[in-house]
């Protein structure tokens, strides 16, 4: 797997140089070129497209109701997100349809603003915290929303490049050498280049106005990790030539409820990575996954977000005349849990009315989320640590739907004991 990957990011390297990126930094390579260059290698097959809908169509058009199913999670995601795509998965976008025939992130009726606006969600999470999820049902409150439900909305999963880009027709190879083992910290790298190609991805389609607002899942885990994605951020919108002005918003995602952790690892080894592996080794090798992320994670607190303001250019903390815009939400276990962290906000001076309504709408997400969504996956959780056979569980993201016997429990609790969950949580910095 080491070599497959080395010869992919030498190919992307022979591809790309500073000169040809939008979004290079500053001696480091680029990753401008990396979907052409997977395309010719056959390991990447980008399929984007975005549907605009016939004038006067309404929006129930598929004749299909969007509903949540039992564990709070989407039960079919073209038929609850109105998710349309290619016969052939693309790994880097979930694309959602496009209401109301616009053309832009503004109404046809408002004057076009010198720079247009887009948005970037950066998800900050541990694996199995509930992210995927989480991004899919924002996704559908916007659509959902009555001002801003024309936004194109698309989904950037960087854990679906790394498969798309080391499991090509075939199983994931898991090992038990450090040296082999994408998830040790020894092999941060690999998993940095799998983000990047992510990121440019994302940027790019932004750039190129197939996207309004673009959700980047990743565990996002370090700060070395999230200033780089803020220095992709920074060098993008400083460009004057640039037409689009991208507005970040931060949402960090944690679930610290053990029953809740229990239920998500055994959702987990029903996914691309373990379908077809023993459950007891699916468990502890996601276990061990677990660790190695936790004894790299940094929480995003309120001192990095204002050094990421900082980093800004000409931006004054204490009275911004400047466009510097940052904002900073928290779901914690599902909505039900209130975080330690409060919102941290950034308005500037001058801002646009869409992004205020952006803003404000995930806010609002944010805040009614146990009453949405969350709920569901709860009593779900609630029902499968109980050993309750009528239970279901599914995915927001297409994924397997794992079945939810009580004959799993004794091997899944046997693992994720309290010991566990001890060494878990002596690892959180």
């Amino acid at each position: 797997m080491e070599k497959e990957f080395s010869d992919a990011l030498n190919a992307l390297r022979s591809h790309s140089t500073s000169a040809n990126s939008l979004f290079s930094l500053k001696d480091e390579r680029s990753f401008s070129s990396v979907l052409e260059c997977c395309e010719e290698s056959n390991h990447v097959t980008l399929q984007r497209h975005s549907t605009v809908e016939k004038k006067g169509e309404s929006e129930g058009h598929d004749g299909r109701d969007q509903q949540a199913t039992e564990d709070g999670s989407l039960h079919d995601q073209d038929e609850v997100l109105g998710l349309e795509y290619e016969t052939k998965d693309s790994p880097l976008t979930l694309n959602y349809k496009r209401r109301n025939g616009l053309t832009h992130g503004l109404e046809k009726s408002q004057p076009l603003l010198p720079r247009l606006e887009k948005f970037i969600i950066v998800l900050i999470g541990l694996p199995a915290t509930g992210k995927s999820t989480i991004s899919a049902h924002l996704i559908r409150f916007l659509q959902n929303h009555p001002v801003l439900l024309h936004l194109r909305c698309s989904v950037y999963n960087a854990g679906q490049v790394r498969r798309k880009l080391t499991c090509t027709d075939r199983p994931m190879l898991l090992s038990t050498n450090p040296v082999d083992d994408l998830f040790n910290p020894k092999n941060s790298d690999k998993k940095n280049a799998y983000a990047r190609i992510t990121l440019e991805a994302l940027l790019k389609d932004l750039d190129q106005d197939l996207c309004d607002l673009a959700i980047f899942d990743a565990t996002n885990s370090t700060v070395i990790r999230r200033t780089l994605i803020f220095q992709y951020l920074n060098n993008y919108n400083k460009e004057s030539k640039n037409k689009f002005r991208i507005t970040p918003i931060v949402l960090q995602v944690k679930c610290t409820n053990e029953n809740f952790i229990r239920f998500n690892i055994h959702n987990k080894t029903f996914n691309q990575d373990y379908f077809d592996k023993p459950y007891e080794f699916s468990v502890r090798d996601f276990a061990k996954r677990l660790m190695h992320y936790q004894s790299q994670f940094v929480p995003f607190d309120k001192q990095e977000f204002y050094n990421i303001l900082a980093s800004y250019p000409d931006v004054e903390l204490s009275g911004s005349k400047s466009d510097g815009r940052l904002f900073f939400f928290n779901i914690l276990n599902a909505g039900l849990d209130t975080p330690f962290e409060p919102p941290l906000l950034h308005y500037p001076q001058n801002l646009s009315p869409l992004v205020v309504q952006v803003v404000e709408a995930v806010e609002s997400f944010v805040q009614r989320y146990s009453q949405m969504y969350g709920f569901k996956y709860i009593e779900s959780a609630n029902m499968f640590i109980k050993g309750d056979n009528s239970s279901t569980t599914s995915t927001a993201t297409g994924e397997a739907k794992p079945p939810s016997n009580r004959s799993y429990l004794p091997t899944l609790c046997s693992i994720i004991n309290e010991q566990y969950f001890h060494l878990l949580n002596h690892m959180k910095k």
